[in-house]
């Protein structure tokens, strides 16, 4: 029996119920038949274009119903695409676009930052009417060439420049038919999408649901960064089915006294970072129906090759298992030599089969992609770990210097690369502060002639997503080495605590409101304002400390302060206003 194409699925979707909601977002819906009309129009717009097979479309859109629509019309032209973040800063796109080279750009309106690209144009916007492309019976690649390209996704790399990762069509159909197989959709499922359409898990979201006639929860901005604001879609949603870092989980669970009683999901998967024994014996106590999964793996192996279900945790657990393979992963844990290690034994994890990558966009696969003695293709991971008795795996550190900060790799050798080339600067080095509640970015730089914080933070902005961003940068003298001449992390972390932060001037609130804003922001921060001006982000916040910034200010104030109220006034003096505000009982 042959397995339908994930075309085939969407086109029997659409046959099957045409006036059924596929898309939901902000207030609105679309049908599968307006779904398939969109994504054919565009499709048509591409291969007019030229686009077809082999070729590559870099997407240029943000999380929503267009970002679907157009990766649907990539599909429908045989295509692989370049998803592209309009968060990510335009330098490191523009990167990522001439390093790839795509035949075509197709992007929302305003999305186009690429002037110098010599490639076809398509505008992301919706079409009333137009011709449509029919979509070939199988694309290249959904069948048995396991070398066809379906996307391309770009991570940290210890170069100083992101990596590009070649996905290959088979990997993802993998990703998505285990979940389809192993915990199939219940009646009245409803899945959210919360994911940017340039990161490796992304098609989980966009099309799991959607290619099984499951209506599909496009979240806002406000809606993923707020954790209140999440919670309430989750509950009027009735969402079932959610893929979430342990960040958000945690924020989910917060508001779940809201509606724990009248809505309980039915599927949670995180992934992406560390998750707590306590996290996962919480969710059980708030939703003693629901499974939660918790995924391992990582952008070179499409996303996720292996689960464990916590239900089955021991009571004495120290660590969240990742467990065993999934969507046909093999899994070994290997010395430095790459022979293989019995259970119990830690040492570097591989993995092998359907899921790993095509490689690297350049072909430099830097000994991450390794073939062994017996033929068989491998991705060394750099995680440590080992196999339990019963077969799962267990992880218990890294290799190397990545990181995971809120869900995303980082790799330390890139900030620091970056920082090398700021102006005035000599050299680098960054560690992670886990002393608070969640892991900080501290870099130390080494200037000639010290420029302005701002200004270097302006640099790295320009330079750097948002969740590469040091929460701190340090000044100091010179970076401590070891015996073999590289960077001593241990010893610089010595170094900045011993040093300190250094301020020209101390902060002096203006009233009790400043005070108690100053108090939060040195909580949250792990150091004082400066000044009443400063701006929140410049002194080495990010949207998921505001988001802890909105509710304790809440709490203090009594009614809730809309998050997005503290983006646009994010000094001391603006939140000190909306604090004020709150307290004196008007509308924040």
């Amino acid at each position: 029996m042959t397995v339908p194409t994930l075309l085939e699925r969407f086109a029997g979707q659409v046959a099957a119920r045409p006036e059924s909601v596929a898309l939901r977002h902000a207030g609105t819906s679309l049908a599968y038949g307006e779904l398939d009309g969109w994504s054919g129009r565009l499709a048509a717009q591409l291969v007019a274009k030229g686009v077809g097979p082999d070729s590559l479309v870099a997407l240029a859109a943000r999380r929503g119903p267009a970002a679907i629509a157009g990766v649907l019309a990539v599909l429908k032209t045989g295509a692989a695409y370049l998803g592209l973040d309009p968060a990510t800063p335009v330098r490191r796109q523009r990167r990522m676009v001439e390093e790839t080279g795509p035949d075509c750009l197709l992007a929302e309106p305003g999305l186009d930052q690429f002037p110098t690209l010599d490639a076809a144009r398509v505008t992301l916007a919706p079409a009333s009417s137009g011709p449509l492309h029919q979509a070939p019976g199988r694309v290249p690649g959904e069948d048995g060439d396991g070398d066809a390209l379906f996307h391309i996704v770009y991570t940290s790399g210890t170069t100083g420049n992101p990596k590009g990762v070649r996905i290959g069509t088979r990997s993802v159909r993998g990703r998505l038919e285990w979940m389809w197989r192993d915990h199939p959709f219940p009646p009245d499922a409803v899945l959210a999408v919360q994911k940017s359409p340039a990161l490796v898990a992304s098609p989980w979201e966009m099309l799991g649901g959607l290619l099984m006639g499951v209506p599909s929860v496009v979240l806002t901005d406000d809606e993923v960064l707020d954790p209140e604001l999440f919670a309430a879609v989750v509950a009027k949603e009735r969402i079932t089915h959610l893929f979430l870092t342990p960040h958000l989980l945690d924020g989910l669970l917060s508001q779940s006294a809201k509606f724990a009683d009248e809505h309980q999901p039915v599927l949670v998967t995180t992934g992406a970072d560390t998750l707590p024994v306590a996290m996962a014996r919480r969710f059980h106590a708030v939703w003693p129906r629901a499974t939660l999964l918790n995924l391992y793996g990582m952008t070179e192996t499409a996303s996720n090759v292996a689960a464990y279900d916590t239900s089955s945790l021991p009571a004495d657990a120290e660590r969240v298992p990742v467990g065993t393979p999934v969507a046909g992963a093999l899994l070994s844990v290997r010395d430095r030599h790459g022979r293989r290690l019995p259970p119990g034994v830690t040492g570097e994890v591989w993995v092998a089969g359907p899921p790993v990558a095509l490689g690297y966009v350049g072909g430099d696969d830097e000994d991450a992609f390794r073939t062994d003695d017996r033929g068989v293709r491998h991705y060394r991971t750099g995680d440590r770990g080992r196999l339990l008795p019963d077969g799962a795996l267990e992880l218990t550190g890294r290799t190397d210097h990545q990181v995971k900060i809120r869900g995303y790799r980082v790799e330390l050798e890139e900030i620091e690369s970056v920082l090398r080339k700021a102006p005035d600067v000599t050299d680098a080095g960054a560690y992670v502060d886990t002393d608070g509640d969640e892991p900080r970015l501290v870099a130390c730089v080494v200037y000639d002639d010290q420029p302005g914080g701002d200004t270097l933070r302006a640099y790295l902005r320009d330079r750097l997503p948002d969740y590469m961003l040091p929460a701190r940068i340090q000044k100091v003298a010179r970076l401590p080495l070891g015996a073999n001449g590289k960077l001593d992390r241990a010893a610089l972390r010595t170094l900045v605590t011993e040093t300190g932060q250094e301020r020209a001037v101390r902060f002096a609130p203006a009233d009790a409101d400043e005070a108690a804003v100053a108090a939060l922001w040195e909580e949250l921060l792990g150091t004082a304002p400066g000044t009443a001006d400063e701006n929140f982000f410049d002194a080495g916040g990010h949207s998921l400390l505001a988001v802890r910034l909105a509710n304790r200010l809440s709490a203090t104030a009594g009614r809730r302060i809309p998050l997005r109220r503290i983006l646009a006034a994010p000094t001391v003096t603006g939140v000190a206003t909306l604090l004020r505000t709150a307290r004196q009982g008007e509308e924040a």
